[in-house]
């Protein structure tokens, strides 16, 4: 599906310019091809990968997708240059270097295999989380035991749900940078996504966060949607500095922060404004994440996926103690978490 999609882009320019032509058709349609053996020969490798540490899963992960997009992108270049010579014709522009065609052909395929990497990885951890289910089921534990492993297991499944539905809409962003030929912006967005997969993956998806590691994660990904948005994300962060070593779960505010942006900055022409809260009161930490933008779905904020998976965190972790709470207003939407107010690092 992921190397149709690609396929299809790479073939839109020609229809644009007046209809498709046999040796681009036969050249991409190959490319793919190598292209989709390519990734079924990731599959089979990185499938052995489960008994590894996370960081060595990342590591080994980024590596394979470098060294195949660096790879591929020789293979498209030669494949081209072969397919175009058997019909007499030269392909691509006379004053266009091997290395500017190499890079910008790099830049596609680290976008296409990191999707494709990200994609086997989730399948991966959903395949685990089954196995864990299904070896919870069959422990002899106590009741104790196996009702907390579950809890665990559930929370681990429910920070990894969110991940990927990002990372696709972050791999068409940087897609379409390069093919707008806008590399520096491509560049940037990868780097952007880089520090954002190394806050969110690197960790123990089960250990508190602090809300200045929150904080850190939720800047990374804005990082991101300021390249897509430009001037028209506007973020204001209200936090006391004796409330940056508060504890939540991790990863809780930034589908919230997600949900704003995309109910609120996307839909809108002009400058919308993120802004996030943090108070105590009465023991409880309270964090609010809003957007000054009135839409006219509303309702659509309060009942998504992220803010449901935010509930259920929440719901797993505190029970009754933790609470997600959305109010729609004249001027924007505001999600307002509450939870037991605890301090230590994490």
């Amino acid at each position: 599906m992921i190397w149709f999609a690609g396929g299809s882009l790479y073939l839109l320019p020609y229809l644009i310019r007046g209809g498709l032509d046999l040796p681009a058709v036969i050249s991409h349609l190959t490319v793919s091809l190598i292209g989709l053996a390519f990734s079924i020969t990731m599959l089979a490798f990185t499938a052995r990968l489960r008994r590894l540490s996370a960081v060595a899963t990342i590591a080994v992960y980024g590596l394979t997708v470098v060294v195949t997009a660096a790879t591929l992108a020789s293979v498209d270049i030669a494949v081209f240059d072969s397919i175009y010579g058997l019909f007499g014709l030269t392909h691509g522009a006379p004053n266009l270097s091997y290395s500017i065609a190499w890079a910008g052909n790099f830049a596609i395929f680290m976008s296409q295999f990191s999707l494709i990497a990200v994609a086997f990885w989730s399948l991966d951890q959903l395949e685990a989380f089954r196995q864990r289910e299904v070896e919870l089921q069959t422990s002899k534990a106590s009741a104790a035991e196996a009702r907390g492993e579950a809890n665990k297991a559930k929370l681990s499944a429910l920070r990894y749900q969110l991940n990927p539905h990002f990372l696709f809409n972050t791999l068409n962003s940087i897609s379409s940078l390069v093919i707008t030929r806008r590399r520096a912006d491509a560049e940037l967005m990868l780097t952007k996504l880089s520090d954002f997969l190394r806050a969110t993956l690197s960790g123990d998806p089960d250990a508190p966060q602090t809300l200045e590691g929150e904080f850190e994660t939720i800047d990374a990904y804005l990082g991101i949607e300021r390249i897509r948005f430009g001037d028209r994300l506007a973020v204001a962060i209200d936090c006391p500095p004796e409330l940056r070593d508060a504890r939540m779960p991790h990863f809780l505010l930034q589908p919230l922060v997600e949900n704003a942006v995309k109910h609120g900055v996307a839909p809108s022409e002009r400058t919308v404004t993120i802004g996030i809260s943090a108070r105590a009161r009465n023991g409880r930490l309270i964090v609010s994440v809003e957007n000054d933008c009135p839409t006219l779905d509303a309702e659509a904020q309060g009942t998504g996926v992220g803010l449901r998976n935010v509930r259920e965190r929440l719901a797993a972790v505190y029970g009754m103690a933790g609470n997600l709470e959305t109010i729609e207003r004249d001027a924007g939407f505001i999600a307002i978490v509450s939870l037991p107010l605890e301090f230590g690092q994490a």
